[in-house]
């Protein structure tokens, strides 16, 4: 059977956005957003205003009114409708997009040192990727008609319709439909042997990256406690958490415990995300006196603590910083710590992360800009196990990049610290590969 990922080949990397940039365009999206909000509820409200003021007006000065009131009523219904046709397209663009980079996610060249380390452990895996992409394609073959024919089925119902006045809307209805028919049965069908597969990539592999970069191990367990940070305000309020993957043990000399966590709250019967992404929390041996907290400022402040001010325009663009004791948030803060938080996410999918500094621990929230599982191999399709082994490899070397900014913030208050050998910054990778998604 021939392999399905390209045995040679590597493409150009994209521009990866930092995580600063990120930031900002999630809230310009989020500002653009709550103005089409407020026209969809103003608009109406305002056509009425300019009706009923009319009535008090002269005859020319109200034909004006009506005539304005008319026109915002047709962009009204412009908008109204524009949204009901952008919303499924998107949702549909996004599907195929998935699917598209599920087959041409960008090739990344495997390190010829890592095929000699884990040669018997990359050849057990190809067997298992290449089994688990002939079953993806008979899943396919399978699915995809069931759902055509379910959507056909729906389309040719007897008493469908609603008369000439349907015809526009059932012409549009049906593209949509056979689309989501076609996409929504391919994605199950390709997660299904993704997902057993990469529980045997991880088992096999991720124990021995880990003995690289200290004595760590990977662990499946429960959600960790996460009720302090909560109240704290260091992470959201939630009504469900799940977790997929955890990493403890020793690193550099330190306890430190990695979580990758999902929080859920509900809202009557909806039900959203309020923080995906990463948790690390380091132990320290030399305790910090006073509390520091670094938030996005989207947060609300948290009680108890009061604001610090410090003299750098692109950090207090992105952060708000509290504490109790003025003098050590700034000797944690340096300025060589400040630009570390603000580019130690960049080059992969997360945020600026925000962080609780006090007593014997440092923890960092890293939000993703997705909701990619982190640590999964990418695509069966484009790549060999040789290739995700690169990808798991860098995404390692990023997250202990983040790890090694927060002994920074410990040696910075530590008399005499130093960094760690096999901790500088400038000995990891500065970038993951352009796209580990499946």
């Amino acid at each position: 059977m021939t392999d399905p990922a390209p045995l040679t080949g590597q493409s150009t990397k994209p521009r990866r956005y930092t995580a600063v940039e990120m930031r900002q365009a999630q809230r310009k999206v989020g500002r653009y957003g709550g103005c089409l909000m407020m026209a969809l509820f103003g608009v109406p409200l305002l056509i009425v205003a300019i009706v009923v003021s009319a009535g008090f007006l002269g005859p020319v000065a109200a034909a004006l009114l009506v005539m304005v009131a008319v026109v915002f009523g047709f962009f009204y219904n412009l908008l109204q409708n524009s949204l009901a046709l952008l919303i499924p397209s998107a949702i549909l663009a996004a599907l195929v997009y998935v699917i598209y980079r599920h087959y041409h996610l960008p090739v990344a060249t495997a390190s010829s040192e890592a095929d000699a380390r884990f040669a018997a452990e990359i050849a057990r895996l190809n067997v298992l990727r290449l089994e688990a992409a002939r079953d993806t394609r008979r899943r396919v073959m399978l699915y995809v008609p069931i759902g055509l024919a379910l959507a056909i089925a729906f389309l040719v119902m007897p008493g469908r319709g609603g008369g000439k006045s349907g015809m526009l809307a059932e012409w549009l209805l049906i593209p949509f439909l056979l689309g989501f028919a076609v996409a929504v049965p391919w994605l199950i069908a390709l997660s299904i042997p993704a997902g057993r597969y990469a529980k045997a990539f991880k088992r096999e592999l991720m124990p021995l990256l880990l003995r690289h970069h200290g004595e760590l191990r990977y662990v499946e367990g429960a959600v960790p406690a996460v009720g302090e940070l909560v109240a704290r305000g260091l992470l959201p309020r939630y009504d469900r958490a799940e977790i997929d993957d955890a990493l403890t043990g020793r690193y550099a000399g330190y306890d430190l415990c990695l979580s990758e966590i999902e929080l859920e709250r509900k809202s009557g019967k909806n039900t959203s995300t309020v923080f995906n992404g990463l948790l690390l929390v380091l132990a320290v041996d030399t305790p910090f006196l006073g509390t520091t907290m670094v938030l996005d400022k989207s947060r609300p402040a948290p009680s108890g603590l009061m604001p610090v001010r410090l003299e750098d325009p692109r950090f207090a663009s992105i952060y708000d910083v509290y504490g109790n004791d003025q003098v050590e948030a700034r000797v944690v803060l340096t300025p060589a710590v400040m630009e570390r938080l603000l580019s130690m996410a960049d080059g992969g999918d997360f945020f600026p992360p925000s962080c609780l500094v006090e007593r014997h621990s440092i923890t960092f929230a890293v939000a993703q800009t997705g909701t990619r599982l982190l640590f999964e191999p990418p695509s069966l399709q484009a790549h060999d196990a040789a290739t995700q082994l690169q990808y798991l490899e860098d995404e390692l070397a990023l997250v202990f990049r983040l790890v090694d900014a927060m002994i920074a913030m410990h040696v910075a208050v530590k008399p005499g610290g130093a960094m760690p050998a096999g901790t500088s910054f400038s000995e990891r990778p500065a970038e993951p590969p352009s796209d580990a998604s499946h």
